[in-house]
């Protein structure tokens, strides 16, 4: 297997893309004809038991979607040297198609995949996988004589890092978003995710959901131009850790998340993982007759963090078991005591506007060069300038915490998709009505139970593998 694997980084350095994509999934085919076996029966087992919910979908997705191409090495390299890897393996990925696969394996009904990939051989292994799952790919458009979006994946084992180099394919237009493959796309659902690609396609999307009372949430994963517009459509916001700084210019989370959610607001909510630490969720509350009480958001999760911490610690929590046979426990949950008015770490006296703005244009920056578009770096920043926040009345919030789930250090194999298998967990449990603050101790076992295995699918549970108390 080894030896197939370092022919296949041989051939990267000096075959054209396609040719190489080809030759790449053919000798792979080879080397797994018994592993192949075992995926085409599990896929059946599964078109089987989604007959059932085959009518329209409840919930779409549409964002990214391509093939993995992941290599497992002891330590990551240095330049100009050349490493072995101790593991391969190639596998659909891409934020959309990962979250979408994660919610249908909990259990949730032919999800709906809006994308676009290309018209050949990978973009066919692309779809059987997502179908295998459970997706429904009806709406995935395709591109002719053009290859399909892939990427390199370099996963150090001892580092605990993954390194990701992407090669995007043609670009989805909002001219090929016509009102007839909106409307049939959006037909008889309920929830629309948006991972925060494509995004002039999206918003013609998303303004079309938002028209017809459909919710919204939109994923802001890193800065991306014209995200600052989708997210405005968005009833509900999931990001990452580092998202609400790199838009803020905001040096303290605490005082990031207050910005954001700020500067939104029609979002219900925004939730943060935090990955080690957990996830933290502002969820947007009326204002009571006789006020909320006033809090420093970055004290209330310094406090909330801690007992969650440690009613994780002192209690057994069930979670789940993996394929590889690794129990997961799952983390606690605390939320603050009613809504509270949040007040930032530093004063809106106590700003600097020249050092947030210059925190956003090298963030911003950062973003535009890792999506070979330096040339463009000022449309991945917002695009008002910072001034001082607004005052602390403007919003009352209601703060949640979840701790991570608990399993061997030593069981990490990888921990690319995480947060696409968090989400899912999210998406699956607004579409079946579980509470939020049940649905985030979820998600993080779903999420670790994903880390036991390389990639961003094969450790993914399924809805038999969680505790039923995890799933109500």
């Amino acid at each position: 297997m080894q030896a197939y694997s370092q022919l296949l980084l041989q051939q990267a350095d000096c075959l054209q893309r396609t040719h190489f994509l080809r030759g790449s999934l053919q000798l792979l085919k080879t080397a797994r004809h018994g592993l192949h076996k075992q995926q085409r029966c599990r896929q059946l087992c599964l078109s089987v038991s989604s007959k059932a919910g085959h009518g329209k979908p409840k919930l779409v997705g549409m964002g990214g979607c391509g093939l993995d191409m992941l290599a497992q090495v002891a330590t990551f390299p240095e330049p100009d040297t050349k490493s072995r890897t101790e593991q391969m393996e190639t596998q659909g990925g891409g934020n959309a198609g990962n979250a979408l696969t994660s919610a249908a394996r909990l259990g949730l009904s032919r999800p709906a995949l809006i994308t676009k990939i290309g018209s050949d051989s990978v973009g066919d292994q692309i779809l059987a996988e997502l179908e295998g799952d459970g997706v429904d790919v009806s709406h995935v458009l395709r591109a002719p004589n053009a290859p399909s979006p892939f990427t390199y994946i370099i996963v150090d084992r001892e580092g605990g890092t993954r390194t990701c180099i992407h090669t995007p394919g043609e670009p989805l237009s909002q001219e090929e978003m016509t009102e007839e493959k909106v409307e049939a796309a959006l037909a008889g659902a309920t929830l629309i995710y948006f991972d925060g690609r494509l995004t002039e396609a999206a918003l013609v999307v998303a303004r079309a959901a938002k028209a017809k009372g459909i919710k919204v949430l939109v994923e802001a994963e890193r800065l991306r131009p014209n995200l600052e517009a989708l997210l405005a459509e968005a009833d509900y916001v999931f990001t990452s850790a580092k998202y609400p700084q790199e838009c803020t210019g905001e040096s303290c989370l605490a005082d990031a998340l207050i910005g954001l959610m700020g500067a939104l607001p029609k979002a219900e909510w925004v939730l943060t993982t935090l990955g080690k630490r957990g996830s933290v969720l502002l969820q947007r509350e009326a204002q009571p007759a006789d006020g909320c009480r006033e809090a420093e958001l970055q004290a209330v999760l310094d406090e909330l963090l801690t007992a969650a911490q440690a009613e994780a610690e002192s209690h057994e929590q069930p979670g789940c078991t993996s394929k590889s046979g690794v129990h997961i426990r799952a983390g606690a949950v605390k939320s603050s005591e009613g809504p509270l008015t949040l007040l930032c770490t530093t004063p809106a006296e106590g700003q600097n506007a020249a050092a947030m703005e210059l925190a956003k244009a090298s963030a911003a920056a950062a973003a535009a060069s890792a999506n070979a578009d330096s040339s463009n770096a000022a449309a991945y920043s917002r695009q008002e300038a910072s001034s001082p926040r607004q005052p602390a009345t403007s919003f009352c919030a209601t703060v949640t915490v979840s701790t991570a789930a608990s399993l061997p250090s030593d069981a990490v194999q990888d921990t690319t998709g995480a947060g696409d298998a968090y989400l899912g967990a999210i998406l699956h449990s607004l579409s079946t009505g579980l509470k939020l603050e049940k649905a985030m101790r979820l998600a993080a076992v779903v999420a670790a139970c994903k880390c036991t295995a390389l990639g961003s699918r094969p450790g993914l549970p399924r809805h038999v593998d969680i505790h039923d108390q995890l799933l109500r």
